[in-house]
């Protein structure tokens, strides 16, 4: 048989009770007939279509709350549609969690004749399978003791081999391999690839994005219920991970609120986006305490009044200012036009945990040209720092001017 999943304008939806609120005596919070409950509809998953052909090994990511695990428990049979439809060629095996497909009361042994039962597999056709699935989950004599002496890596290795090796035409897999060493994730990976390439399905549901760059070819990005793309895993989870990226950045800087307007004179100059770097590495919304940060940003200088300068400045997500100190005090100057880059080292960054903003402001005599922040979250790993974030070293500014650009 082909495997083959078909899936068309799929839609679930929840209907959830809620009481009504406010305060209430002890005597009504017993008189259940005085609260009434209101019913609200949520809708998990929303017109979602998309197909699924024999040898594929596909990945499907989103943040919590996506539609992730409702997709996966109605491909897996669990759970019916709202709406729409789902054809599936082939039997289907599940691990959508552990403890779903493990009895912890009986022994390793035993849970592997049991669900090869649940699969419709005769005593023979395990038999032949059985020390396979042993050896390849490398549980050794654990094998025959009780699954609740189990550590959850012990577990996850014997949920994964049960459900490779009971050759079903859909393996459908969530984050099955997330408690896993990385030894047996390879290991798995290795096996999924063999069972696609003898024409079966696999699915493949993770948080951990190099995972499903590993082991899928393609990939489904759900958010909100919605198919938000379908392609190849590598293009998919790096549109989802600069997607989450600039969603956390956003929700950093909200917190900040939306402060003073930020007085411009493009005619005069401008500034790009400020980029921070620790070790070598763009960073996106976090950074650590005590590992030199470099902050760079280009701009461009035109009709300027006199010198211009910039201002770094460093502020707390209460508003309190840190640091603030200009490339002139340090001695550098800005060209007096032209393309230019300027340069901020702080090394160490001496910041205890916490949100902070770095602003980076344009100015001549004449006033403000343009300015720029950045909203940052800083993680102490270390726990080296605590109370108030001091900094008590100057940054080291540069500037150097650029070659014309067309």
């Amino acid at each position: 048989m082909s495997a083959s999943i078909r899936v068309r304008n799929l839609v679930k939806t929840f209907a959830l009770s809620e009481m009504g609120s406010g305060p209430v005596s002890l005597r009504d919070a017993l008189r259940t007939e005085r609260r009434q409950a209101t019913q609200r509809e949520v809708r998990a998953l929303q017109d979602v279509s998309f197909d699924i052909h024999q040898g594929e090994r596909v990945g499907i990511i989103g943040r919590n709350g996506a539609g992730k695990t409702t997709l996966l428990s109605m491909l897996a049979g669990i759970t019916d549609q709202t709406a729409g439809s789902i054809a599936i060629e082939g039997d289907v095996h599940a691990m959508l969690t552990i403890g779903a497909v493990l009895r912890d009361e009986v022994s390793g042994r035993e849970n592997i004749y049991l669900d090869g039962a649940v699969h419709g597999k005769s005593r023979a056709e395990i038999d032949a399978h059985v020390e396979e699935v042993i050896a390849f989950s490398e549980l050794g004599e654990f094998i025959d003791r009780p699954v609740r002496t189990y550590s959850s890596g012990m577990k996850a290795r014997l949920a994964f081999s049960m459900g490779a090796f009971i050759e079903p035409d859909v393996l459908i897999i969530d984050e099955t391999l997330s408690v896993g060493d990385v030894f047996f994730a390879e290991k798995a990976s290795r096996r999924m690839k063999e069972i696609t390439a003898q024409g079966r399905i696999v699915i493949v549901v993770s948080h951990a994005l190099a995972v499903i760059d590993e082991i899928c070819d393609r990939c489904l990005w759900l958010d909100q219920g919605q198919l938000v793309m379908d392609g190849p895993a590598e293009e998919v989870t790096a549109a989802y991970e600069r997607a989450v990226e600039q969603a956390e950045e956003a929700e950093l800087t909200a917190k900040f609120g939306n402060g003073e307007p930020i007085p411009r004179s493009p005619e005069r100059g401008r500034l790009d986006s400020i980029s921070l770097a620790q070790d070598g590495a763009v960073l996106t919304a976090s950074a650590r305490a005590f590992i030199p940060l470099s902050l760079t940003v280009s701009g461009r200088l035109d009709l300027i009044v006199g010198a211009a300068d910039a201002t770094l400045s460093v502020l707390r997500v209460d508003g309190r200012r840190i640091l603030s100190r200009r490339l002139s005090e340090a001695g550098q100057a800005l060209p007096a036009g032209g393309p230019f880059t300027l340069s901020v080292t702080l090394d160490p960054m001496i910041l205890g945990a916490g949100l902070y903003r770095f602003d980076l402001a344009l100015h001549d005599a004449e006033g403000p040209i343009d300015a720029v922040h950045r909203v940052v979250e800083v993680v102490d790993e270390e726990g080296q720092f605590g109370g108030v974030p001091l900094l008590y070293y100057p940054p080291v500014i540069t500037s150097k001017p650029l070659g014309e650009t067309s």
